[in-house]
């Protein structure tokens, strides 16, 4: 199971967007965590994707978690994402999609 221990309100999030946006692989690798490079690269898509949606939520005001804004969480989701990735041995999948990403 990924746990997000410094920011845990990031696994409430990967929660409401997985299943906003009908991801089943998404809670399925919440649930049991990061293996193989594949997984790594949805996982890190996703984060990516999760970003999208939380501004595209604080355009339109729409209350996610309690908030109509939560783009302050997106430093937070940073923070979660790296610590995570390096911890299972993917850091370099992180940002090579985030570089993408951001590109």
């Amino acid at each position: 199971m990924i746990t997000f221990k410094r920011y845990p309100h990031i696994q409430d999030l990967f929660e409401h967007y997985a299943r906003h946006t009908q991801r089943q692989d998404i809670l399925d690798l919440l649930a049991h965590g990061v293996h193989n490079p594949a997984e790594a690269e949805t996982l890190c898509r996703f984060a990516w994707h999760m970003a999208e949606l939380i501004n595209t939520d604080e355009e339109q005001g729409n209350e996610v978690l309690g908030s109509t804004d939560n783009t302050d969480m997106l430093a937070d989701l940073s923070y979660e994402m790296t610590l995570y990735m390096k911890s299972v041995g993917f850091y370099a999948t992180w940002e090579r999609v985030s570089n993408e990403e951001m590109g």
